[in-house]
């Protein structure tokens, strides 16, 4: 027997503008909630214009503190965003899936 479940209140964090060294802070405070609760947790970066390494490291420091209670998916992410993405081999994390589409951000 076939069975679905289909639950809600997975959280979506999304983020706009650019995030450089002036915002990783925040972006780090937002993310930690979700993050101590468990994943997985969606990033939504579809509306980011600019991401340096800080916020990358806000990334990694973030999949690092779900361990093995979930991941981070990285949506939206595209352009010069996506592109720092993979130059910085986060896109190659384990648990860290980045997926690109902007549709997250039109909602």
């Amino acid at each position: 027997m076939q069975q679905v479940d289909v639950r809600t209140g997975n959280p979506v964090v999304a983020f706009s503008g650019e995030i450089d060294m002036a915002v990783a802070e925040w972006m780090d405070a937002a993310l930690q909630p979700w993050t101590r609760a468990g994943g997985p947790v969606t990033i939504d970066l579809s509306e980011v214009t600019f991401i340096d390494s800080t916020a990358i490291h806000v990334l990694l420091r973030a999949a690092a503190t779900l361990g093995e209670r979930g991941c981070i998916i990285v949506h939206g992410a595209h352009g010069a965003v996506k592109k720092v993405l993979e130059l910085t081999g986060l896109d190659s994390e384990p648990s860290i899936h980045v997926i690109p589409c902007p549709v997250l951000a039109a909602a």
